[in-house]
């Protein structure tokens, strides 16, 4: 029996969607590995059912031909760069199997994403299940304490802050798209409507982040927000009179809530902010100051210029940064493990460390596993990404332009090629570069 097109699409859909709601939960595993297995083989058989659409792609089929590379470049780097074969062998099998079978998944989630637009409500609902689930389980925490949980108090979350960051960024990057269609797209009735829950999303992300007192997160959020508000400008100056007003009254609406945020995150946040510049300048001087060397926490970070301990959080993560970045220069083509790369080529350089976890630097930490060339292919693939969606003015397009810009600064500063993160970071890379693949290829019945 064949499988309809349709079909296919709502079981791809149905999988990504049911683990994103999943994904941070626990105890969850075998039941994400099946989901993935569902996904990958869904995936398999759109791309079968729709080869002679996506082959005709030609040059946007440019992103995902990169990341194809990077599979043939890892299989290169074991047999010939590798500086511990056993490890990278078991990451192979493990991490970069499942990695694989994300992209297949990917592919086939953007497919039918592309042909059936009615399945991409579905996919705008389970972005925000993250920063949702932190916010339900932030609301039990304050009801087991009697009373308000300060945010730097409040760990009794299920997942990590990077995970808190991450899909609130892509969450976010999915309502900043859907604003920027309603402004700049064709009037429907319930433009409003759709405006105040996407606007309302964006609140969900930083409160998300706020509770979960992620740096990064606040960071990442504002930072997509304030590319938001320069887009509105721009629409405030140069629209027509009925769209301006809407337009001004978005503009002041976010400008509102970005205040009330920063200022409260700075209010609840760990002491950072304020002397962060000082601190990275200690911090950098990773020959002078080696602190870095012992385990995070059981030494006093040094003196910035204030005369004052540099914030240990910014003191280990920018130094940890240029050690990284040492190291890359000594190793260009990279240790060979996703997970264990800054911990081993210290080893192998015989660096004293106490410190075995990773840069705290997605790019970082990738370019010592893989080297220049993996973090060249990744980059060129997200810059492609970047240029051909621009100029296709769909949806999902504007989504994958959106996210490309987001990505490439929050990989310097958050863990976005450890583990579980690799892997998610693969997969809407390869999600993105399907949509700029196929939209060029078929009819968008939703241009901006």
């Amino acid at each position: 029996m064949k499988l309809s097109n349709k079909l296919l699409s709502n079981i791809s859909v149905a999988s990504v969607c049911t683990l994103l709601w999943i994904w941070v939960l626990p105890g969850t595993i075998a039941l994400r590995h099946g989901l993935l297995g569902i996904g990958c083989i869904a995936g398999v058989l759109l791309i079968k059912e729709n080869w002679s659409k996506l082959s005709s792609a030609k040059l946007n089929l440019i992103p995902l031909y990169l990341i194809s590379s990077l599979f043939v470049w890892v299989g290169i780097h074991y047999l010939f760069f590798s500086l511990n074969p056993a490890l990278e062998l078991s990451e192979i099998k493990g991490l970069w199997a499942r990695s694989f079978a994300g992209c297949i998944m990917a592919i086939g989630f953007g497919l039918a994403l592309c042909q059936h637009n009615q399945l991409r409500k579905y996919f705008y609902i389970s972005i925000f299940a993250v920063p949702l689930l932190n916010l339900i389980v932030y609301v039990i925490a304050c009801i087991q304490a009697g009373g308000l949980v300060k945010p730097m108090d409040f760990f009794q979350f299920y997942f990590a802050k990077i995970e808190t960051a991450y899909f609130g960024a892509i969450a976010t990057v999915v309502a900043i798209a859907n604003l920027i269609y309603l402004l700049f797209g064709q009037k429907r009735s319930n433009a409003y409507f759709q405006a105040a829950l996407y606007f309302l999303g964006i609140a969900l992300v930083l409160l998300s982040d706020f509770v979960a007192n992620t740096k990064n997160g606040i960071a990442i959020t504002l930072s997509l927000c304030i590319l938001f508000l320069l887009v509105i400008l721009g629409k405030v100056l140069f629209g027509s009179k009925g769209s301006k007003i809407s337009a001004g009254i978005l503009w002041v609406l976010m400008l509102l809530m970005l205040a009330f945020a920063w200022q409260g995150h700075k209010s609840f946040a760990y002491k950072g902010w304020d002397t962060i510049f000082e601190d990275v300048k200690v911090a950098i001087e990773i020959d002078k100051n080696t602190q870095w060397q012992r385990k995070e926490g059981t030494v006093e970070p040094p003196l910035n210029s204030l005369n004052l301990p540099a914030s240990l959080n910014t003191y280990s993560r920018f130094a940890y940064g240029i050690v990284g970045i040492r190291l890359i220069g000594n190793h260009p083509f990279g240790y060979g493990s996703i997970n264990q790369s800054f911990n081993g080529l210290q080893t192998y350089e015989n660096i004293y460390h106490e410190h075995e976890g990773q840069v705290h630097s997605g790019w970082i930490d990738f370019g010592l596993a893989f080297g220049l060339p993996g973090l060249s292919i990744i980059f060129l693939s997200l810059v492609a990404i970047f240029f051909i969606g621009l100029k296709q003015k769909s949806i999902l397009s504007l989504i994958a332009v959106l996210f490309s810009i987001m990505l490439i600064p929050f990989g310097l500063i958050a863990e976005i090629s450890y583990k579980q993160y690799f892997e998610a970071t693969l997969f809407f890379i390869t999600f993105s570069s399907t949509i700029v693949a196929f939209v060029g290829v078929q009819k968008s019945d939703q241009k901006l």
